[in-house]
């Protein structure tokens, strides 16, 4: 009912928007007399914010728990999900060490594009579902990977709609390929990728998941399962377009 809202929610989310299919989460943006919005579901108030960042931040923890409690058969893990050669990689790293960045820089070089936030893993199939959001950066990539016009800008972040991004969007869930744990390093020589074992894999993949509670043995079995299907590396990275050379060379060895 905020026209801006709406505008700003629908670049956001122009990649889930598919007309005539039923509604399962029905949200109402609104803005009250104060001028700060307010953010309803199923006519139940979630958050305020009060600014477009705010906004955006609170609409998507909102959908993210929301999406945990409708598909508790799929384990979410806090990760990028790219797809290239068939299959799909993740990324996985700590908030501001480069994930959405080296997404970016990926999807420049032929990779294709499922999220840079949440994977939804089916562990029956060990395949990656699509979480299609904006691409979402905290600063500007460096160069050759600019930004195209039309990304949109808040006081704190950058998201590039989807429909702006420079590689294909999956149109339907992919098989998990391998798994990367970034580590953003400025002082080493080069980006390297190490295998690691199964063991340090499923933990670190562990400790990025989040409904953890709602499978068998607290999650663990899951985690153990998808570090023993895939081939985990530490990536460490400090120049983008070597970076994904490297990223590449390593799938195709796989």
């Amino acid at each position: 009912m905020d026209p801006y809202s709406y505008r700003l929610l629908s670049r956001a989310y122009s990649a889930f928007i598919a007309p005539g299919t039923a509604v399962t989460l029905d949200y109402l943006v609104t803005q009250r007399d104060d001028q700060t919005i307010q953010i309803g579901l199923k006519g139940n108030p979630v958050d305020t914010a009060g600014n477009d960042y705010e906004l955006l931040y609170s609409f998507e923890k909102s959908i993210t728990i929301e999406l945990q409690k409708l598909r508790k058969e799929l384990l979410f893990i806090h990760a990028a999900a790219l797809e290239h050669g068939g299959r799909t990689s993740l990324l996985i790293a700590p908030s501001g060490s480069g994930k959405s960045t080296t997404t970016w820089a990926l999807l420049n070089n032929g990779f294709k594009y499922l999220s840079d936030e949440l994977a939804p893993i089916d562990l029956n199939t060990l395949k990656i579902h699509l979480y299609p959001h904006a691409l979402c950066l905290k600063a500007p990539p460096p160069q050759p990977f600019f930004l195209p016009e039309g990304t949109l800008h808040t006081a704190h972040t950058i998201h590039v709609p989807v429909d702006l991004l420079p590689g294909e969007v999956c149109q339907q869930p992919s098989p998990l390929g391998a798994v990367f744990f970034l580590r953003y390093d400025p002082d080493a020589v080069q980006p390297s990728a190490t295998p690691i074992s199964k063991a340090a894999a499923g933990a670190r993949i562990y400790s990025n998941a989040l409904n953890l509670l709602a499978h068998s043995r607290y999650g663990l079995d899951a985690a153990v399962t998808i570090a023993d299907n895939s081939a985990c590396f530490e990536l460490v990275t400090n120049d983008l377009q070597k970076s994904c050379a490297l990223i590449k060379s390593v799938l195709a060895d796989i």
